[in-house]
């Protein structure tokens, strides 16, 4: 701000030299490095796929819910970080070939060929989806190790650095999950008809919350472009009626709905007072309910938010922390901000 104070008169009235002109220019900002370029091209190619692919984003009568994702396997692929993208998208590529050959090889009447040509795709194929959540939970696992900090550690560390954080979930506002409609921050629900080729179906939506260690005022976890790292339970067969999550709007459920199928269904959720891990890139973010650090200053929160190589990766912790025996488990007050509708039946 000392290029905007205007100089007294006295100090002008001594200046007796000549006058001229100055030209003056902005700095020009630095040149972005190709790896930077790439990854924006990625990450908005990525965005794209994500549009087309999977259905998302609508709203609640207050704020725009901060995360929803319908749709196959692109929807869940999509929330992985960006290397596990690659590494999930190379298996799935060479599936695609082995496949590819397999056909080939049968044209050409080489059935040995062909046969171990599509076994091989079937098994990459199938390995994709567990590789990618078992890649994640490696780089989850590392940052932990190495950057795990309490929240009153927070304020000695600069922005824009990858942290993992424990603390208790504080919920802002709650969705009903579902397959069991339970009242969510976070619900990760997965479908599949249980025929071995056939593919999965997720439906997945997430509201921001906070996370409370007891040490300092709680930090801010924004889920947008996040993920569970929790493996999903033991499938239960379901079967879906006529108003079975009409809220949800997908060629796949609609004809579900219309045919009253039994699936085979498991749910992931992130309740209120539930004990997690999360990683992300630290942040900051306006919050009127924050303390201000003085009158001038705008309230603010320390946040943790997705970055380019590394989104927010939620895991939740079963074992007892002592730690957080003394954090207030709250009660969410008022209704959910968003329901899918009825959830279907458990057939036993």
């Amino acid at each position: 701000m000392d290029d905007l104070v205007v100089p007294e008169r006295d100090e002008l009235a001594d200046w007796d030299g000549p006058s001229g002109h100055h030209l003056v220019r902005p700095l020009s900002p630095t040149p972005p490095t190709w790896r930077a370029r790439v990854g924006r091209r990625l990450n908005a190619l990525v965005g794209r796929a994500m549009d087309v692919f999977s259905r998302g984003g609508s709203t609640s009568e207050g704020e725009p819910i901060a995360l929803q994702r319908t749709g196959g396997p692109i929807a869940r692929w999509i929330s992985f970080p960006r290397g596990v993208r690659l590494a999930t998208a190379a298996t799935s590529a060479t599936a695609a070939g082995l496949a590819a050959w397999g056909v080939l090889s049968m044209a050409g009447d080489e059935l040995g060929m062909a046969m171990a040509a599509v076994a091989a795709a079937t098994v990459l194929s199938a390995m994709s989806g567990p590789l990618g959540v078992r890649l994640a939970n490696r780089l989850h696992r590392l940052i932990v190790g190495r950057r795990r900090y309490r929240i009153s550690e927070l304020r000695g560390i600069a922005d824009r650095h990858a942290v993992a954080v424990r603390g208790v979930v504080v919920a802002r506002r709650t969705a009903v999950s579902a397959l069991s409609g339970r009242q969510t921050v976070w619900s990760l629900a997965r479908f599949r008809k249980g025929a071995f080729v056939s593919s999965d179906f997720f439906h997945e939506a997430a509201l921001d919350f906070l996370l409370d260690d007891g040490t300092d005022e709680p930090i801010w976890i924004e889920v947008s472009g996040g993920m569970l790292l929790d493996p999903f339970p033991s499938d239960e067969r379901v079967q879906f009626q006529s108003t079975t999550l009409l809220e949800l709007d997908h060629p796949f459920l609609t004809r579900l709905r219309l045919d009253d199928r039994e699936v085979f269904g498991a749910e992931i959720n992130i309740a209120p007072g539930d004990v997690v891990e999360v990683v992300g890139r630290l942040s900051r973010r306006l919050d009127p309910t924050a303390p201000s650090a003085s009158g001038r200053e705008p309230p603010q929160r320390r946040s943790l938010r997705s970055g380019t190589r590394v989104p927010v990766m939620v895991r939740k912790i079963s074992e007892l922390d002592l730690n957080l025996s003394r954090v207030r488990r709250t009660v969410p007050k008022g209704p959910p901000a968003l329901s899918p509708g009825e959830p279907p039946i458990r057939k036993f």
